[in-house]
């Protein structure tokens, strides 16, 4: 029997780590305390306001879902995991599920640009009108504004992206991975990475950003 890789997370003790937990907006910052690979990662209980970590500790529930991200030789490297549980004696830790896949986004590859494009997203049978907020060669940040609960978006979901500047008149829609959710209310904001761009679509966006970085830089 073949045994599945595990990926290597690069991440000795003390480095710095970002947080994002469901049910909270902000993102939390913590340390890496350690981990054994292929059974769970340690990390530091963020320091909060003694209100803020009340409210922290009501959502690190079993199997409550985190997301975790930390720099490693200029690039983010960032991953999917779930508490196993938290502790409060000797020390505040939390204890996550080990990621059975890393996702990673180099700093110094594409430079991203602010920016306010209509666009429309679909997932599924859900589609959402909503705006581009800002661009790069790898992917984008796509918002908009529902009306009741927010769809089961999750990371590592595949989106449909259709803007006017991946060509002006078509119906292309760009295959896009959910890289990170954000709910607030009912503004639900999305950050996508392109899966694939076809060159109509690379050389619209490719102009756009090099205009734009002109002006900008």
């Amino acid at each position: 029997m073949t045994t599945p890789s595990v990926p290597s997370l690069h991440c000795p003790p003390g480095t710095k780590m970002i947080l994002e937990v469901a049910g909270i907006e902000d993102k939390l910052q913590s340390l890496c305390v350690g981990y054994l690979r292929s059974r769970c990662v340690i990390t530091q209980m963020p320091l909060l306001a003694e209100a803020q970590r009340e409210a922290l500790y009501q959502l690190l529930y079993p199997d409550a879902a985190v997301i975790a991200r930390y720099l490693h030789e200029g690039t983010v490297i960032g991953f999917s995991a779930k508490v196993i549980k938290w502790i409060q004696v000797p020390f505040p830790l939390i204890f996550l599920t080990y990621p059975p896949r890393l996702e990673s986004m180099d700093l110094r590859r594409h430079k991203r640009v602010s920016c306010c494009f209509p666009g429309q997203a679909r997932l599924g049978e859900a589609s959402l009108a909503g705006m581009v907020l800002d661009l790069s060669l790898s992917g984008c940040q796509f918002s908009t504004i529902v009306d009741g609960p927010p769809p089961p978006i999750r990371v590592d979901d595949v989106m449909e992206l259709k803007c006017e500047l991946f060509g002006a008149g078509t119906d292309a829609r760009i295959p896009c991975a959910v890289m990170r959710v954000s709910a607030s209310g009912h503004r639900l904001e999305v950050g996508l990475k392109f899966r694939t761009l076809p060159p109509a679509a690379r050389d619209s966006l490719s102009t756009y950003l090099e205009a734009a970085l002109s002006v900008l830089s």
